[in-house]
């Protein structure tokens, strides 16, 4: 890593109908010197075309929004930019959840959140690691491959079986809401080694990003046991 890496800010993107909670986002935000707001928008179609302009680290996704929806929007935004959306939800519904899940969403944060809990979480995710709580996303995701029919079950133990010993294992570690330094620290690895084996994984399965490892994992019988 190059000097200019290591204090590169991580750059984020705002995206809610409502100008009170960007504007309550962007305060918290700015208050921490290794997070810089490079952009915000008010609807799914301003969130795309924020992504593709600015070029985010992290998007914070609003779930609920008008016209197009967060998951509509997150879908067609990663197919344009690299970059890891957290959703911003009060969880009064699982299905806009579940639709965040497939639609590539990294992990959730409620709206009412402590702020030095969001600061946190937009390091945690640009980290690769799931959002605030690995285990509440880890349960979340299990209830949701629960709902999974026959075809996607056997699709996903079809890439599943295309893993090899130890990335199974990082990956069914993954899937019971281990952060990357617990796997290591079960593994006898390095974080270095666990973050290569994901990377694996996640292109084996299919997968873009961590939360949905967990979902293909738990819909390929795989899961660890309840937690």
């Amino acid at each position: 890593m190059t000097i200019l890496e290591a204090v590169r800010a991580h750059r984020v993107l705002i995206v809610d109908d409502d100008g009170m909670a960007r504007a309550g986002l962007r305060g918290i935000l700015e208050t921490a010197s290794d997070i810089e707001v490079v952009a915000e928008a008010g609807d799914g179609a301003g969130a795309v075309e924020a992504a593709r302009a600015h070029r985010p680290d992290i998007v914070l996704m609003d779930v609920r929004m008008p016209g197009m929806s967060g998951a509509e929007a997150t879908s067609a935004l990663l197919a344009h930019v690299d970059a890891r959306v957290i959703a911003i939800t009060s969880f009064d519904s699982e299905d806009y959840v579940f639709r965040m899940i497939e639609s590539g969403a990294s992990g959730f944060l409620l709206k009412d959140t402590a702020p030095l809990d969001i600061i946190q979480a937009v390091r945690t995710v640009a980290a690769g690691d799931s959002v605030v709580s690995p285990r509440s996303t880890a349960h979340l995701v299990r209830r949701f491959a629960a709902t999974s029919g026959d075809a996607a079950r056997r699709h996903a133990a079809e890439r599943f079986a295309t893993l090899t010993a130890r990335e199974r294992d990082v990956a069914v570690h993954v899937a019971g809401g281990a952060t990357n330094d617990e796997i290591a620290a079960a593994m006898h690895l390095s974080v270095a080694t666990v973050k290569t084996h994901l990377d694996q994984v996640r292109i084996k399965l299919g997968a873009r990003n961590r939360a949905l490892v967990c979902v293909l994992v738990e819909r390929a019988g795989f899961g660890p046991p309840a937690l």
